[in-house]
């Protein structure tokens, strides 16, 4: 399987590239895209290091492909800045290297800001190329959702055409959060683990979300407004309430133009 994630909008919270940062961490880099063809600077720009007033080095925005095998599970993992240009060259590329390698399914994973609550686990939903492709413990994207695209719905769009499987995890993380997101990167690794029976430690994630849930308790607990916002967020999870598809977009509009 190739696990893709990319940086932008459809990345809320860091949770996709956390969780495929995750997933490639020990793996043996295979391919590295040529940033100069697909990056602009002005949009994706290098970090520059300076150490006691010396450029040391320049860290040039990327997207590889690593290799890492989990148990009997050999699995390619594709990571990084979503390009600036280009989309459908970089989509038949991948899909290119997906045949060389021996990949016939995609999982494409990110997070979308939505109205849940820190204090449960984030939901994730679902989306597939086929009906055969949802797991029975799946939570399948039902209603109808028109939003911005992302460059991973091209490579997944791409990959169909070449009659290779697709699904999607997203991971709905709450609004109001706008750190890289420690429970959204674990809810997506546990995902994952579950669809590709992986044996992954994720005690330093679990660690991690609790830390980070404690400090956004303290942040919202200081002020009344925020605390009740939290608490109607908690009744309606706790009621089993899922965001509509008009819900969900609208939030992902207030979110893009609030960046």
């Amino acid at each position: 399987a190739l696990v893709l994630a990319l940086s932008g909008w459809v990345d809320a919270g860091g949770s996709g590239t956390g969780a495929a940062d995750f997933l490639a961490a020990g793996g043996t880099e295979l391919v590295r895209f040529n940033s100069d063809a697909i990056f602009d600077y002005r949009a994706n720009r290098p970090t520059i290091r300076f150490r006691d007033g010396r450029m040391q080095e320049v860290e040039w925005p990327a997207l590889t492909m690593y290799h890492r095998t989990v148990g009997e599970r050999d699995l390619l993992v594709l990571v990084g800045n979503e390009p600036d240009f280009k989309w459908k060259a970089f989509a038949s590329a991948v899909v290119d290297l997906m045949d060389q390698l021996g990949s016939e399914l995609i999982v494409t994973i990110g997070a979308v800001p939505a109205a849940v609550p820190h204090t449960y686990p984030p939901p994730v939903m679902m989306t597939a190329s086929s009906d055969e492709l949802v797991g029975s413990d799946d939570v399948a994207l039902g209603d109808d959702l028109d939003v911005p695209g992302a460059a991973v719905n091209v490579v997944a769009d791409a990959a169909v055409q070449r009659g290779k499987g697709t699904i999607g995890y997203w991971a709905q993380i709450p609004h109001y959060v706008n750190d890289h997101y420690h429970a959204g990167v674990l809810a997506l690794i546990r995902r994952l683990a579950l669809r590709l029976e992986l044996d992954l430690d994720t005690t330093d994630l679990v660690e991690k979300s609790a830390e980070q849930s404690a400090e956004i308790n303290e942040l919202i607990s200081s002020r009344p407004e925020n605390e009740a916002h939290v608490q109607k967020l908690e009744m309606l999870t706790e009621e089993g309430r899922l965001a509509s598809g008009d819900e969900l977009a609208a939030e992902i509009e207030r979110f893009l133009s609030d960046g």
